[in-house]
């Protein structure tokens, strides 16, 4: 692994028990080594790779104007190891938690990276994983936010976090894709639990009490509607930004494949959303 002193995109690897993994990595401009910056590592959804992700969310520019590092992992054979399912990396019982949690010791070394401000996000399989993540990985990752994926029904009863992690979901209602109301996925993905259960289940690893619903502003009327759920708690936000007449998407990003996957909202925008969250979640 090269040091990485500039600004810029890098394309870098490791290996772990054996296996070579990649990664796609994004120093911000302005970075010089001197000050620790927040680090986010994004997960694509399956059939993708680092470079999707970063196109499907703009985390790179939006990086270089808010300065946090940004890191792409590739999984094995374009999908994760969430857990359930048949999918390449579940199938082959792919060590990505170890990988994760391997690249971020990594990343420390070469990077001056704040410790504190440590997240994960990820989109569809993307998605599942990064709950994953918060299962494993919460001594590590200050908080969490997956985009159309619920927490997988294999989880549910074994996930057992360290400490409690900060939680944002986004979900379309209508999502033909992952259910918003839980169940099977498609393409050989495991089951999950429905969006309203999944926040549940990390209310109460978060310490949660009753929830409050709040239908936010629309900025454009384009069929869609963001409702947020948020719960008060005493260890770590938990909050369900759950979008009316919206699909599987990253909003506002339209996929290729919308007629598909359905509605992007152009009422939210989730990367800005999530860094908004992040940034007020470092690890307490």
């Amino acid at each position: 692994m090269s040091s990485f002193v500039t600004p810029g995109d890098y394309r870098e690897s490791l290996v772990v028990d054996g296996r070579t993994r990649t990664y796609l990595l994004h120093v911000p401009s302005g970075y010089t080594g001197t000050v620790p910056l927040p680090l986010i590592l994004a997960f694509h959804g399956y059939g993708g790779n680092g470079e999707r992700m970063a196109d499907v969310t703009q985390l790179s520019p939006f990086a270089d104007t808010e300065h946090f590092i940004v890191v792409y992992p590739d999984g094995f054979e374009k999908s994760w190891n969430h857990g359930d399912g048949n999918r390449p990396a579940v199938a082959a019982n792919i060590a990505d938690a170890k990988f994760v949690r391997t690249l971020i010791g990594e990343l420390e070394k070469k990077l001056a990276i704040d410790k504190e401000k440590i997240f994960a996000a990820g989109f569809s399989n993307g998605a599942l994983m990064t709950q994953r993540l918060g299962c494993e990985l919460a001594d590590v990752l200050a908080g969490i936010a997956p985009v159309s994926g619920s927490l997988p029904q294999t989880l549910a009863s074994s996930c057992k976090p360290a400490k409690p992690i900060s939680f944002h979901l986004i979900y379309g209602i209508v999502d033909p894709l992952s259910p918003y109301n839980g169940g099977a996925l498609k393409s050989d993905g495991g089951s999950v639990l429905s969006a309203k259960d999944t926040l549940a289940f990390w209310a109460g690893v978060n310490g949660c009490s009753a929830p409050k619903d709040e239908i936010l502003p629309l900025a454009v009327n384009d069929g869609t509607a963001v409702i947020q759920t948020t719960y008060q708690c005493e260890k770590a936000d938990t909050v369900l930004y759950a979008i009316e007449g919206g699909g599987h998407a990253w909003p506002p990003h339209e996929g290729a494949f919308s007629r598909i996957a359905g509605k992007s909202s152009k009422n939210i925008d989730a990367t800005k959303v999530i860094w908004e969250f992040f940034k007020a979640h470092p690890r307490k």
